[in-house]
């Protein structure tokens, strides 16, 4: 098949999005498609054009212009099979204030949160908290907070001077995990184990030498179960189509959602081609399926 690989385009996240396309393009290649990269700075006229010559369109950018859903709402419009969920489902999930509401109002387990403006407002709230931006993708809008020292710092006064959508939640000490959720069955839970001192922060994430364990072996059997049946159940409340990732932190013994992943990282070392493998899926063979289950084959 002809599958055309959108990626690139103006967010901080160009680099890695570019890092997961080329990653994914070489694997669907493998496995005989032809594949081919566009990158979305060229704009949606531009990809309106050339669009109708592929047989599928798969999104491969991460942040908030990949992930937010405008770019699965053109898509859609344009009436192409594409490897994604519906539209809606994407704006109501990934931006995270709204994904917070949803699991208030939804009993899914979260930490405590508060939209917030001004300084005062994080201090009225109080520490340990994590400030963070609503459309803020691969923890780059994230500032870990345990004293007023931090809310003084540089990272702090960006974001509060940044006109985002900020919100700021209790810290919750624990296990981090991912579940990946493939074709409406959750993947083997993954355990991340940032460097001692550390956290799953941008630099840890892609370049540091954080720890990603398939089976979550910290886990007893019953909780990992738990967490994934409360990611299937936000995969599917939200139709996010062949596949999604959620972020969990496991405090107390109890799972507490963070974050939905619309399009998670793809090169064959992130964390969902990683839960893939620990199923038993290669990464070429997880793109071939991801592609084919955009015609509506199933697996």
């Amino acid at each position: 098949m002809k599958v055309l690989i959108i990626t690139g385009g103006t967010s901080s996240e160009r680099r890695i999005s570019f890092m997961s396309a080329g990653q994914v393009r070489n694997a669907l290649i493998e496995v005989k498609h032809q594949a081919v990269l566009f990158d979305l700075k060229k704009g949606h006229q531009q990809l309106k054009k050339i669009a109708k010559k592929f047989d599928v369109i798969f999104p491969v950018i991460h942040g908030e212009e990949g992930e937010g859903g405008s770019l699965q709402e053109f898509l859609a419009s344009q009436g192409i099979p594409c490897v994604g969920g519906d539209w809606e489902g994407y704006k109501k999930s990934w931006y995270k204030i709204p994904f917070k509401r949803f699991c208030d109002k939804n009993n899914i387990p979260t930490s405590s949160w508060k939209k917030v403006k001004i300084k005062e407002d994080i201090l009225k709230f109080g520490f340990p908290s994590v400030l963070k931006s609503s459309a803020g993708g691969s923890s780059r809008e994230v500032v870990v907070m345990n004293s007023i020292r931090e809310l003084r710092g540089y990272l702090c006064k960006k974001l509060l001077k940044s006109n985002l959508p900020l919100f700021v939640e209790k810290y919750l000490p624990g296990i981090e995990i991912t579940v990946g959720i493939l074709h409406n069955k959750a993947l083997p839970v993954i355990e991340i184990v940032p460097p001692k001192g550390g956290w799953f922060d941008y630099k840890n994430k892609y370049w540091g030498k954080t720890k990603e364990i398939p089976h979550a072996p910290s886990l007893d059997e019953k909780t990992k179960k738990l967490t994934q049946r409360l990611a299937l159940k936000i995969h599917q409340t939200f139709g996010l189509g062949p596949y999604s990732r959620i972020d969990f932190i496991v405090s107390n013994g109890k799972p507490n959602a963070l974050e939905v992943n619309t399009i998670p990282g793809l090169t064959a070392s992130s964390l969902f081609p990683k839960a893939a493998q620990a199923a038993g899926i290669s990464f070429p063979d997880l793109l071939d399926r991801m592609v084919k289950m955009s015609l509506g084959d199933s697996y």
